[in-house]
């Protein structure tokens, strides 16, 4: 079986890739490319974001076509292998892209923050075991990138403020 089937983060790019510049800048209001876990998939999402700042659709050949714009010295091999990468996730996409786009950014949002939490309980264990208290006590209290995650999942899913859903991908 094709595990572009079964990752969202895939499922979002592959519908995102299918959407016209205007629905697609919407969708990428609140999204990072850090948001993925994917090393691959957050680098097509930076390319998506750069396509769509440059008032262009998302499709895969533009995301191509950006990748190689951004390549240092072009490597033949990883340029197919993004390639490759795109065009898989674009053909294994759902169909109707607008009405999945919606949840699966929620979805990719709530794995997000859901990281986000493992990685801030991970420093404070790690904290008790080898920081001050007064250390100790600034990283308990430091859940900015949490917080910031729980807002953009809470939005994408609809019960989020109207400020936070103007805010436009760039």
């Amino acid at each position: 079986m094709n595990p572009a089937l079964l990752d969202p983060e895939r499922q979002f790019l592959g519908c995102l890739m299918q959407l016209p510049t205007t629905p697609a800048r919407r969708v990428l209001s609140g999204m990072r490319p850090t948001d993925l876990a994917d090393p691959t998939a957050s680098f097509v999402l930076y390319l998506a974001v750069r396509a769509v700042a440059h008032d262009q659709p998302p499709s895969p050949a533009v995301l191509f076509e950006h990748a190689h714009e951004i390549a240092e010295r072009p490597r033949a091999t990883r340029l197919h292998e993004v390639g490759l990468w795109i065009a898989n996730t674009y053909q294994d996409a759902p169909i109707a892209p607008e009405q999945h786009v919606a949840y699966l950014k929620a979805v990719v949002l709530k794995a997000a923050w859901r990281r986000a939490v493992a990685e801030h309980a991970h420093r404070l264990l790690q904290a008790v075991a080898e920081s001050p208290t007064d250390e100790l006590h600034e990283l308990a209290d430091d859940t900015a990138t949490v917080d910031d995650l729980w807002s953009r999942y809470e939005v994408a899913r609809g019960h989020g403020t109207v400020a936070a859903r103007l805010e436009v991908a760039a």
